[in-house]
């Protein structure tokens, strides 16, 4: 009997030693960048559009309840929107010198994920009525502080936008030595620069204050409007 038993053990440590060994994680195919890009326009559309709603919500309420009310349902619906994104981002990936971009842009809509829950939760404690030991006090001070992070926090995603442009160069020179070309095709041009004119459409190029997601779909427009040739016209 005890010769059986260790033959079954010899048979199974020589079954584990022969099995193959599991193999490596293979690198992450690159996402094409038009689609990257496409990607990033329609955040800006998305997050644009719940400002504009949220800010008209916000300035037909007329209590400081109906406020905060309608300041808890911006920043749950900005929340939604975010966690979508994030979602579809990080189904994407870009290969090096671009590598960090997605990643970046991921952390940058988790921090106004978390920054929105505190406007949340301050916001829900006003509604709630007076309650012993609660510094309303303090907590109407952490509000601007809030907002400036998530100022902040969106300034990172319009600045992103110079680098996501730069995605779509070709990085093959022409003849002469210029990056001339885009890595889209024509079609795929016309589509961004569609659209980026409907979202910019009631935006004046002249006009000073324009919010960041705005302003990062001017980047890109500009950067369309540059010149380059795209991916199926001709090299010179």
């Amino acid at each position: 009997m005890n010769k059986i038993v260790i033959a079954l053990c010899l048979v199974n440590i020589a079954v584990v030693q022969t099995k193959p060994a599991r193999p490596a994680h293979a690198p992450k195919p690159e996402t094409p960048h038009f689609n990257v890009v496409k990607e990033y326009v329609r955040e800006l559309i998305e997050d644009e559009d719940l400002k504009t709603t949220g800010e008209k919500e916000l300035s037909e309420a007329k209590t400081p309840n109906e406020q905060f009310s309608a300041g808890i349902y911006y920043s749950k619906s900005t929340q939604l929107a975010l966690r979508s994104q994030i979602h579809m981002l990080q189904a994407m990936h870009l290969n090096a010198p671009f590598d960090a971009l997605i990643p970046s842009l991921i952390g940058f809509y988790q921090q106004q994920i978390d920054l929105n829950q505190r406007l949340i939760d301050i916001s829900g404690k006003f509604l709630a009525g007076p309650r012993e030991g609660v510094d309303y006090q303090a907590l109407a001070a952490k509000v601007p502080e809030i907002r400036a992070e998530l100022d902040d926090s969106r300034k990172s995603v319009f600045q992103a936008a110079a680098l996501l442009f730069m995605t779509l160069i070709d990085q093959k020179p022409d003849s002469q030595g210029h990056l001339s070309h885009l890595l889209i095709t024509k079609a795929e041009k016309a589509d961004l620069q569609q659209q980026l004119e409907i979202m910019l459409k009631n935006e004046p190029d002249d006009k000073g204050d324009h919010d960041y997601y705005i302003s990062a779909a001017m980047v890109l427009r500009g950067g369309l409007q540059k010149g380059h040739k795209c991916a199926d016209e001709p090299w010179d």
